[in-house]
């Protein structure tokens, strides 16, 4: 089935304070989990003709130059060293004993969640100027006043207002906007705070119960509390928003997710944040999507610290494969990133790579989609080099091939 996924801003903000998916046919999501090999899109037996390129579509651990680093020191830790985390089981999840009533659990994070409203001048002919404002959700993750949220929340906004403990308003300033995640952190001039604990995402089970907490609506009273289960793990949009962008490593869940909870706090009943929320699907009921909180810490670390990610360039265009996109076009894998242009005099370039080479791994961690190599990316500083594995359909076929890169600055849009 091919996947049509049509965006609108539901309570417009200076960007959308909701991304709304309508659903054509059906959402198309890789699996996300991390195979010994990339999938056929015929089914055969995908085998390797020769010992020295490693297992089929799952490379050995190449030799590269370390990652360099890109947060601060001490930024992360600070997040969770102001949080008091449960007794764990041997796999990371919180003790059995530590469960919360729902009732219980939103009388904990309630002073952690804030009302955040933007306000944007439209330009016009007319002689008033004429504010566009939008609302969003976000939660506390440092008692001294930083805020994590979707940056669809803030983005364009000329003015910010936080509002927390139902009644206290102060204004906000950006501290960093991350858009290939649809991440942002804000900062209002406060001490003492309550933060809310950050789970461990990995540790997620589908059909574990959840809870989502947000300004929905922008309704008056306080936030609105919805509930359900976790439906799926490691989800991926395509084509998300004006930009287009890839978001993976979602959590899908049928707790409500409907415009005004954008930002907002997806939680374990543990009283942990797991998600940070950002999508509800219109068209369809049940359907939401959270960004892992495993895969924003490593984003919040380098926003508090520097304001921006700052991810190495490869130096290619591509796009995401899907099952029904390599049916559509004859692919050899089922999942993996289609080159479709390489940027001249750059790293890829100067390493070999071509149109229409099929990239599957960096270093030593598989690349899935488009979402993932951001991820990855985001580890390492322009000037590092890393090992691409790709295949080349026109020439090596099914056997991975390793080039090394070295990675350059991102052009400006």
């Amino acid at each position: 089935m091919k996947c049509l996924l049509h965006f609108r801003k539901a309570i417009a903000p200076a960007g959308a304070i909701l991304i709304v998916i309508s659903i054509t046919s059906a959402v198309v999501a890789c699996n996300g989990s991390v195979p010994s090999r990339a999938g056929t899109s015929s089914g055969q037996s995908a085998t390797t003709s020769t010992a020295t390129t490693g297992p089929k579509h799952m490379p050995t651990q190449p030799q590269t130059s370390a990652p360099g680093s890109t947060t601060g020191h001490g930024s992360g830790i600070a997040i969770q060293a102001q949080s008091t985390e449960p007794a764990t089981d041997p796999i990371g999840r919180p003790a059995e004993s530590s469960l919360l009533s729902i009732p219980d659990l939103v009388d904990r994070v309630r002073p952690s969640v804030v009302h955040i409203g933007t306000e944007a001048i439209l330009s016009t002919t007319s002689p008033l100027s004429r504010p566009r404002t939008g609302v969003g959700t976000g939660f506390i993750i440092r008692k001294d006043g930083y805020i994590l949220t979707n940056n669809h929340v803030v983005d364009g906004a000329q003015r910010i207002t936080v509002t927390y403990e139902d009644a206290v308003v102060a204004e906000a300033l950006i501290v960093g906007q991350d858009p290939q995640t649809d991440l942002a952190v804000i900062r209002i001039e406060a001490d003492n705070l309550t933060p809310v604990p950050l789970g461990n995402s990995s540790a997620l089970r589908v059909g574990e119960p959840v809870v989502a907490v947000g300004h929905a609506l922008d309704l008056l009273g306080g936030p609105t509390v919805t509930s359900g289960v976790v439906s799926a793990v490691n989800r991926v949009l395509t084509n998300v928003g004006p930009y287009g962008l890839t978001l993976s490593d979602l959590i899908q869940t049928d707790a409500s997710i409907n415009p005004g909870n954008s930002g907002g706090p997806l939680l374990n009943l543990h009283g942990q944040v797991i998600g940070v929320n950002s999508a509800g699907a219109g068209g369809a009921e049940g359907i939401g999507f959270a960004i892992a909180i495993g895969s924003a810490k490593p984003i919040i670390d380098a926003l508090i610290s520097e304001g921006s990610v700052t991810r190495g360039f490869i130096g290619i265009s591509a796009t995401t494969i899907t099952p029904p996109i390599a049916r559509r076009n004859s692919l050899i894998v089922n999942e993996g990133i289609y080159v479709y242009a390489v940027t001249a005099d750059s790293g890829a370039e100067r390493a070999g790579l071509l149109i229409g080479d099929i990239i599957i791994a960096v270093n030593s961690e598989q690349v899935t989609d488009i979402g993932k190599l951001s991820r990855i990316l985001a580890q390492y500083r322009p000037g590092r080099t890393v090992a691409v594995w790709y295949l080349r359909p026109s020439n090596t076929g099914e056997i991975p091939q390793r080039t090394e890169v070295r990675l350059g600055t991102r052009p400006e849009r």
